[in-house]
């Protein structure tokens, strides 16, 4: 009896110590349930997923991600820009697959400069400006111009040739516009360069959860542990850890992504190619296509720890592969880059600035405003729309 009172006694202090235990664990569980409280919400505990639900891009079995249709984003005093996308999974107004008669439409293919980082809303930017310009010309044209836009952001002519393949010919474009260097020009200069790009575009990931996982993820007490307590919200907070190969990997081992040995030349023959494919899938449908240089703020590229005159140098040699290429396959071009940098040059020297670039590619208003002029010019210009 002597033993035994001992063990009763430690099982019993054990039996409460659990009941406590149990009891802060449940406490835990239903009081941010009831009451709101910082750091338990929802979007505090899951932010990854409260992000992807508000995201504007979703993931595509063969684009990786595309466009998210329907999706909206308002105006507010930190944030003045708006954006609205149509319910089929492009930014802009709604509009439909079937071509009106009498219409004349424009495809843009690009990535986050054709989509619009930077620009105020969807009128600001450069395809619905496009739009106006062509619509408001005088003499009037003979035809209504629609101008789709097909960007989406991080896009290259991998992603750009598959998203007029399976999407963008099915509006029944006349004529397909090309705006894109920078994003070809970083997968040429990323590390191990391959023929498919799989060595920068990586799968978006699909969660295919066990269902002990999807049963913890009910429990408040998992979610805070795995949010506060693992490595799980830095490893998946960035779009680009979900979409690009090693993504973060060489900035932390040597401060530059691009300065690492690889075969640009590789990733250079990649963009030829992939212009030559565009150019081709689109005469197969009927449209003309125009490429067109894109402009940047050269002097961003310093902010490059390593590979600044790298990029430089690159930029310059995709900017020469699509005036080569126009030249090759005898279809119009564009040099809207001379126009976006001089006016940008013109403006520093006067002011110290410019207001054309936001960064790098990226236009404010007024940039997307001088490109889209520059285009309806060279549209007119070569009567492509009468």
């Amino acid at each position: 009896m002597s033993q035994s009172q001992p063990t009763a006694r430690a099982l019993r202090g054990i039996g409460i110590s659990c009941a406590v235990l149990a009891l802060l664990v449940l406490a835990f569980e239903l009081v941010p349930r009831a009451i709101e409280i910082d750091g338990l919400r929802a979007a505090d505990l899951d932010p990854i997923t409260e992000n992807l639900k508000n995201a504007r891009v979703g993931p595509h079995p063969y684009l990786a991600y595309a466009v998210r249709p329907g999706f909206t984003k308002a105006a507010t005093p930190t944030d003045p820009t708006s954006i609205s996308h149509n319910s089929l999974g492009f930014r802009g107004r709604e509009t439909t697959w079937e071509k009106p008669e009498g219409v004349y439409r424009i495809v843009c293919l690009g990535g986050s400069s054709t989509y619009g980082f930077g620009p105020s809303s969807n009128e600001a930017n450069w395809p619905e400006r496009l739009e106006a310009h062509l619509n408001q010309a005088q003499p009037p044209l003979l035809e209504r111009v629609e101008v789709i836009n097909g960007g989406c952001q991080g896009y290259s002519t991998f992603e750009m040739s598959i998203q007029l393949a399976l999407r963008c010919v099915d509006f029944r474009p006349d004529l397909v516009l090309v705006y894109e260097a920078i994003n070809d020009m970083r997968c040429a200069l990323y590390p191990s360069v391959n023929h498919d790009n799989t060595h920068w575009r990586a799968n978006w990931p699909v969660q295919r959860k066990l269902p002990l996982e999807a049963a913890l993820e009910q429990s408040i007490t998992y979610l805070a542990w795995r949010r506060y307590l693992t490595d799980w919200w830095a490893e998946g907070q960035n779009l680009g850890s979900w979409v690009i190969v090693d993504f973060g990997k060489y900035a932390k081992l040597s401060g530059d992504d691009y300065a690492q040995p690889t075969d640009p030349e590789l990733g250079y023959g990649n963009f030829r190619r992939n212009l030559v494919s565009i150019i081709g899938v689109a005469k197969a449908h009927g449209a003309e296509v125009m490429l067109v240089t894109q402009g940047t703020r050269m002097s961003d590229f310093e902010k490059a720890a390593k590979s600044a005159q790298l990029q430089r140098e690159a930029f310059e040699r995709m900017y020469g592969i699509l005036g080569e290429i126009a030249n090759e396959r005898s279809v119009p071009y564009c040099d809207a880059r001379s126009v976006l940098e001089a006016e940008a040059s013109r403006q520093s020297a006067q002011a110290g600035k410019d207001s054309i670039f936001t960064n790098e590619v990226h236009m404010t208003d007024e940039g997307c405003d001088l490109l889209a002029r520059t285009i309806a010019t060279r549209i007119r210009e070569l009567d492509l729309v009468r």
